[in-house]
């Protein structure tokens, strides 16, 4: 058999607005979910059409300042949106559905999800205006459906969020194998195990491709059973006197059921906070995934009433957000809630990396206030819903593929899948670690690589989708670093002269009330600057306002050794 091809046989690819596919192949590119944690896209495509799987968004790390989430750039699925299928969805966590709402217009098509995926789906869709109306359909493991050139059958797998799934997809190059994301959990606590004879009988049938889950490939033996949480929540519920606050992701409703459980075992009432948190909980307790008592359930608006020792609270913020409600909580924002002494705040979620600043601030705030905590490394109030290195080398025996494919991590977590698998005796040429934009093509007995496409991060702010860019990045890194100095300058439009005294704002570069000698030497120096600047200049707004920025800020710099964000604001009068 062939190896793997780096170059493409097809010279015409790189300048046909319209990929082409190989005759009876099929092409696999990556837009999200390799290399990286979150934004997971992928497109199986086949000259029948174009099937989406999963459609997430990445969370900013501490360096995007101000943006709220990353989406996949969509350039190539916008190419391919008149042959789109449909989107395939294997879990409802926001890594897999997030970007949904900005891709859906760009490339509109039916979207296909279990039961509780597909509830978290419409609840989010339902945020925004003006999508296009597409239909809806709820898929189960064990049955199948066909879209285009490709059957679909998923399988059950146990993950952090009920009604996960990996997909066997039957393709023209041969089966291809997506675990989604998974863990193999003795004792889950839905009793849903991931099939792996399931994945054994497909593995005889024979897997071309396997599209492994890569995310805690570097941690050797086996995962934790989410169900040893219970004991410790209800462990932590009934030897606290104090109230009891418990953050976790909104979507983790096996965690959260276990919370439920905790409370009503030790008599505890519960209060929900944080919009996230109410609307998953009230989608899964709709679809019959959550079982809450009503008597448990006690109203934000009432926890003053509840006594300490019989209250529990279930919040938003298990990631340090500035808005959610634990910050709120912590920052004495919240209307109904604040830290007592006493208090025991419990964190049952994994760190987000990029988010360790901010949860750590969380926690020092907190038992300042007098509080207590419990966090993951201090205690088993967290377990991963990703399979560790024993169970992803066990998965691998029940698949036996032809080829393996790492996904769903950034490359270090990749290239231990890979060692691992190498480890274990699987052929290290049979090993395809993907690339973000790459193109697999599949045709009979060959494989290789295709020209990469249009691939990366869309930054997400507010209302604004792609309109921040490393020039807008660079100017808040700025600010955050040596703050803002605002020039206000009045100059005469016949004489270029300045008429009014300059006026100064600044933000974050010195303290005003302390540096009046220092702001009028400034003033003083962009007085200077205006008058040495070239007589274009002074004729041109834009050309005399580069000029201030230029040298205001080097004469800052000499000053102080900082240096702001200068922004010139001139007036012609």
């Amino acid at each position: 058999m062939d190896t793997i091809r780096t170059t493409t046989e097809l010279d015409s690819l790189e300048t046909t607005p319209e990929r082409l596919i190989p005759q009876g192949g099929i092409a696999i590119t990556f837009l999200g979910g390799v290399g990286e944690f979150g934004k997971n896209l992928m497109l199986l495509e086949s000259e029948a059409g174009v099937v989406a799987i999963d459609c997430g968004q990445a969370f900013p790390d501490d360096l995007l300042f101000g943006v709220d989430s990353v989406i996949p750039e969509a350039t190539y699925l916008e190419s391919v949106a008149d042959r789109l299928l449909g989107y395939v969805f294997t879990h409802g966590h926001l890594d897999h559905i997030g970007a949904l709402p900005y891709l859906l217009p760009k490339a509109p098509a039916p979207l296909y999800g279990t039961r509780l995926t597909m509830g978290f789906i419409n609840s989010r869709l339902q945020e925004y205006k003006d999508l296009p109306d597409v239909a809806r359909h709820k898929i189960k493991a064990g049955k199948s459906f066909t879209l285009g050139d490709f059957r679909i059958e998923p399988f059950a797998v146990s993950h952090s969020v009920p009604d996960a799934i990996g997909l066997a997809i039957h393709t023209p190059a041969g089966l291809l194998l997506h675990s989604g994301d998974y863990k193999l959990d003795k004792k889950p606590i839905d009793g849903r195990k991931t099939e792996l004879k399931k994945i054994r009988r497909y593995g005889k049938e024979g897997i071309k491709f396997f599209l492994g889950d890569s995310t805690n490939a570097e941690i050797p033996g086996r995962s934790k059973s989410e169900s040893i949480i219970g004991k410790v929540l209800q462990e932590a519920f009934s030897s606290t006197n104090g109230r009891i606050i418990v953050t976790t992701f909104a979507s983790h409703i096996h965690r959260i059921q276990q919370i439920v459980n905790a409370c009503d075992a030790v008599g505890r009432s519960l209060v929900l906070s944080g919009r996230s948190v109410r609307q998953n909980t009230r989608i899964a307790r709709e679809l019959g995934y959550l079982e809450i008592p009503d008597r448990l359930l006690v109203p934000e608006k009432k926890v003053d009433q509840l006594p300490a020792s019989r209250s529990a609270l279930l919040v938003s913020g298990s990631q340090g957000e500035p808005l959610s409600a634990l910050s709120r909580i912590v920052s004495g924002d919240h209307r109904h809630i604040k830290i007592e002494p006493g208090d025991l705040v419990i964190f049952s979620a994994k760190k987000i990396p990029g988010n360790e600043v901010a949860i750590g601030r969380l926690i020092d705030r907190i038992f300042l206030q007098g509080g207590e905590v419990l966090y993951e490394g201090l205690d088993d109030v967290h377990v991963s819903g990703h399979a560790y290195a024993d169970e992803i080398t066990e998965v691998l025996d029940a698949a036996q593929p032809e080829f393996l494919i790492p996904i769903h991590g950034e490359h270090r977590q990749l290239f231990a899948h890979r060692r691992l698998a190498t480890r274990h005796g699987f052929p290290e040429d049979k090993i395809i670690v993907p690339h973000l934009g790459g193109r697999l093509l599949a045709q009979g007995d060959d494989v290789w690589w295709d020209a990469p496409v249009p691939a990366g991060r869309v930054l997400v702010d507010g209302k604004g989708v792609g309109d921040i860019g490393p020039i807008v990045l660079h100017d808040r890194k700025t600010m955050a670093d040596d703050g803002i100095l605002v020039i206000i300058v009045a100059i005469s439009k016949q004489t270029g002269e300045v008429l009014r005294e300059v006026e100064l704002v600044t933000r974050g570069l010195v303290y005003v009330d302390d540096s009046e000698d220092f702001l009028a030497e400034v003033a003083e120096r962009v007085h200077e600057l205006i008058e040495e600047a070239s007589p274009e200049a002074r004729e041109d707004e834009e050309l005399l306002g580069d000029w201030l920025r230029r040298k205001t800020r080097r004469f800052i710099q000499k000053k102080l050794e900082r240096r702001p964000l200068v922004v010139p604001v001139i007036y012609e009068l």
